[in-house]
């Protein structure tokens, strides 16, 4: 049973990875890092090949999280059957690509890559009209990501590219955000395959 609710919850993350959602995004560069959204659809062939593993865990509630150790995405939930949770999706594989990347960064520049590659999804796929309709959280701490990537997304779908104030803005609201504070200077520790 448990064999067979992880290959549903992989069969969604690629999915989402190969679907047109991903295709609707922009690259962007943030202190130096170039994120490219081509990279994401890569990562459906690490899942695919066994190199990046996908478990559902009802025990971590309707959130995701990306294991840099295991190379695994862990999945409060089976289909990636609404936008947000899509694009938080596109968030924890943003980390996968930079752990397989090899990356040297520290948790708030890994966090601000993978907000504002969440953001970017939702907005450049949102159905409504109103660049305000965006990803939130009711804590006001947690809010903030959002409210910047958010920012930041509209910026780059606009054509143009994140400048200094914007990383300033989003590595404070990361270092802000409860789940981060106490370790945003500390090495996101991505080491590869």
């Amino acid at each position: 049973m448990e064999q067979a609710l992880n290959a549903i919850a992989a069969t969604s993350v690629v999915g989402v990875l190969l679907g047109h959602g991903v295709s609707n995004m922009s690259g962007f560069t943030f202190e130096g890092y170039s994120f490219s959204p081509s990279v994401l659809s890569l990562m459906a062939y690490e899942i695919r090949d066994g190199r990046m593993g996908v478990t559902y865990s009802s025990k971590i509630g309707t959130k995701a999280i990306y294991n840099s150790t295991e190379n695994n995405l862990y999945l409060g939930f089976l289909n990636a059957s609404s936008e947000s949770r899509r694009a938080l999706v596109v968030h924890e594989v943003t980390h996968a690509v930079c752990d397989f990347q090899a990356k040297k960064m520290d948790v708030a520049q890994s966090e601000s890559i993978a907000y504002i590659a969440q953001c970017l999804y939702a907005r450049a796929n949102s159905t409504s009209n109103d660049p305000d309709a965006r990803l939130y959280s009711d804590d006001e701490a947690k809010d903030k990501v959002f409210e910047i990537g958010w920012r930041i997304a509209g910026k780059i779908i606009d054509g143009g590219a994140v400048d200094s104030g914007d990383c300033v803005d989003m590595r404070a609201a990361v270092k802000g955000h409860p789940y981060y504070a106490s370790n945003a200077s500390s090495s996101a520790g991505y080491d590869g395959y």
